[in-house]
């Protein structure tokens, strides 16, 4: 095992390193260069016969050393510590440091292992004999020099799948994967503390990280039955590498200086499988709507509403977090609403611009893209007041002719574009709301807003809401080209969806669909958890029917209840992937994700609890407007209802009580908190089942 848990230095990029050269005369011999050199001196702690054993047994099987001890003060020594008066002694302190964060010091002919805990000095002897003694036994760390772990990013497990991270091994195809190896041993330490053996590749692992070189680039990440195969060209190994540990290991920003893990688990699970496969919809975004949940319409402050579910509140961690829970939904991207209503509840738009722009960043970083969704010919309203804006028609009758009509949209439009750099694709949505009458001002608009975002990205996909069909299509390509995307609406027969799509073939434009109250309620209207699996399968296989005709590339479903609308999220991800995944293998996956084991059956009978009294299972029970409405009909199954939440609701609170995690599901907050956040609504519903 010598040698094979040796970290480069050159490899460590991320670790604090605090280099204290010290200068000293008289000391011009080797003694002390080497690991033979070294007795153990000192050793602390309520079993300190137990940590010289393991320093023994460690050094022999890591280095090939047989330590012994020695009660000489003047020897080479090695100094296990793990009380503050004890590190003052030498000149250092162990004040601050987490509980599993250690250093390991060098004073000339002195080794000095400290920590608070006897964890940390374990992991402090693991890496000193694993990265800081080279395969000769000669010291890699100088005099006066200290390596410090603080232990702030380590997670208390790391499995993948089942089995822990610690009985893994990474493999390298080729030399030059190598460094990508060493770096990835790195990266796993700080998150788990196992330092993981760099082995080339040979006979196959039982549980085995291989990284290997591809001219073509290869398949990127794949995880099968738990075992990991990356692969990349030469230039974007690291890249793949880096991927790989932001989107399983809980990391932030891999790779950069300020990397990090965002996750609020205490424990990270990597799915057991990961592949590339075949999905009916080629790319996939949840539309995350910025309105303020507590400000309804800019017009009711709700004050039961939690905060801890409003977007534009998050830090830059929790919404990376949040992008990551949305990639594992099953989502290839995000797309986010910019508009006067997201401003005023934030106060002003570069408040809202800041968090897009972490948004962006975090989809990118993902490798997923960023969609920017508009009000096009909105300005005002919904608290956000502006008497400049005009939305009159000139003289001509057309409102692009009057002079303070056209400077609104300028000045909004201006506004927007000033996301440009960070956009992949762009859709202006001008009806409902919406202030402009004709096709031809919305055409004429539509290009102002293309323009503007082609100055600066002229790779961006820009494209028109067509949710409502309510104007000459023929209109928008006379003014755009046929160099756009139109978005659908997801309609209520077969019909509509032919027609719609036989128009965009005689267009020749890209198809792209705009999905809204599949997943969720409309949150501005009302604070209301919905579970909506049978909703949106059923219209999933309403618009599939038309697929023969023009077939939608990308497809985008509502998320405006964000962190409670996760497990319809999850549904539609997956069912956008594979539209005919049978329904109790999504809920058993769902629910284990979300809970873990122990809970998964409760948690999915709570999901159904949640759509049978809410939604229903089909869309006309589903729909407030219908005469079949759910909560207006007599069929509503109140006692029923009410049963299964006295039965119910109590395993949520036991659940939120055992402050249990969830199984791998990346929760931008702990999943406690989700649970908290989702318990009121289940008594709700009782209570209205009761009335």
């Amino acid at each position: 095992m010598a040698g094979r848990r040796r970290l480069m230095k050159k490899g460590i990029l991320a670790v604090v390193w605090i280099c204290l050269v010290i200068f000293c005369c008289g000391c011009g011999g080797k003694a002390g260069e080497n690991l033979k050199d070294y007795k153990i001196y000192r050793v602390e702690g309520e079993d300190p016969a137990g940590l010289t054993r393991f320093l023994i047994d460690l050094a022999k099987e890591e280095a090939g050393a047989r330590l012994k001890n020695t009660a000489d003060s003047q020897a080479a020594g090695i100094n296990l510590l793990l009380s503050e008066a004890s590190a003052n002694e030498y000149g250092y302190t162990i004040t601050g440091m987490m509980p599993k964060g250690f250093a390991v010091c060098r004073q000339e002919n002195r080794i000095l292992l400290l920590s608070p805990t006897e964890e940390g000095i374990r992991r402090a002897c693991r890496y000193f004999l694993g990265s800081l003694v080279a395969e000769d036994g000669s010291l890699l760390l100088g005099p006066g020099e200290r390596y410090t772990d603080t232990g702030r990013e380590l997670r208390e497990a790391v499995y993948i799948g089942d089995t822990a991270i610690g009985e893994y091994v990474i493999e390298y195809g080729g030399k030059e994967a190598l460094p990508v190896c060493e770096e990835l041993q790195s990266y796993i330490w700080r998150t788990s503390g196992e330092l993981l053996s760099v082995e080339a590749a040979g006979e196959q692992k039982n549980a085995a990280i291989r990284l290997e070189v591809d001219g073509d680039g290869g398949k990127g990440i794949v995880i099968e039955d738990g075992q990991v195969t990356i692969t990349g060209t030469v230039s974007g190994l690291f890249r793949e590498m880096y991927l790989f540990l932001n989107l399983y290991l809980g990391w932030m920003d891999a790779g950069k200086p300020d990397a990090h893990i965002s996750s609020v688990s205490r424990k990270i699970y990597v799915p057991s499988n990961v592949a590339p496969r075949e999905s009916w919809i080629e790319e996939r975004e949840a539309i995350v709507t910025l309105w303020n949940v507590e400000f309804t319409r800019g017009v009711y402050k709700n004050e039961a509403v939690s905060l801890k579910n409003n977007i534009l509140d998050y830090t830059g961690d929790q919404l990376y977090e949040y992008v990551k829970m949305l990639h594992f939904c099953g989502f290839t991207g995000i797309q986010a609403t910019d508009m006067c209503s997201a401003w005023a509840g934030a106060d002003s738009y570069q408040a809202v611009h800041e968090k897009l722009r972490m948004l962006a960043d975090a989809a990118h970083s993902l490798d997923m893209k960023f969609t920017l969704w508009v009000w096009g010919a909105k300005f005002s309203g919904f608290s956000w007041t502006d008497p400049t804006v005009s939305y009159a028609a000139g003289e001509s009758g057309r409102a692009c002719d009057n002079p303070q009509t056209y400077a609104t949209f300028e000045k909004y439009y201006s506004i927007y574009a000033e996301l440009a750099d960070c956009c992949d694709r762009v859709i202006g949505h001008y009806y409902d709301p919406g202030e402009l009458e004709s096709a031809d001002d919305i055409a004429f608009f539509a290009r102002m807003l293309r323009d503007k975002f082609l100055a600066v990205n002229p790779g961006i996909d820009f494209g028109v809401s067509c949710w409502v069909d309510k104007y000459d299509k023929k209109k928008f390509v006379n003014a755009l080209g046929s160099d756009i995307t139109l978005y659908e609406g997801t309609f209520e027969d077969v019909q509509e969806y032919a027609d719609f799509r036989q128009e965009i073939v005689s267009l020749g434009t890209r198809l792209g669909t705009w999905a809204w109250n599949t997943c969720e309620m409309e949150i501005d209207q009302m604070a209301q958890m919905n579970f909506n699996m049978d909703i949106i399968r059923e219209k999933y296989q309403i618009a599939r029917k038309s697929d023969e005709i023009c077939k939608p590339s990308y497809w985008s479903e509502m998320d405006s209840y964000h962190v409670l609308n996760a497990f319809s999220l999850y549904c539609a991800g997956q069912l956008l992937i594979d539209p005919d995944t049978d329904a109790e293998k999504l809920y058993r996956q769902l629910s284990e994700a979300a809970v873990g084991r122990e809970y998964a059956e409760a948690f999915t009978q709570m999901l159904m609890l949640i759509q049978d009294a809410r939604s229903g299972n089909t869309w006309s029970r589903y729909w407030w407007n219908s005469d079949d409405y759910i909560l207006k009909s007599e069929a509503y199954p109140a006692q029923s209802i009410l049963e299964r939440c006295n039965r119910f609701i109590p395993v949520l609170q036991e659940m939120i009580d055992a402050g249990i995690e969830s199984g791998g599901f990346p929760f931008p907050i702990p999943l406690k908190e989700v649970l908290q956040m989702m318990l009121p609504h289940l008594e709700q519903i009782r209570a209205y089942a009761q009335f």
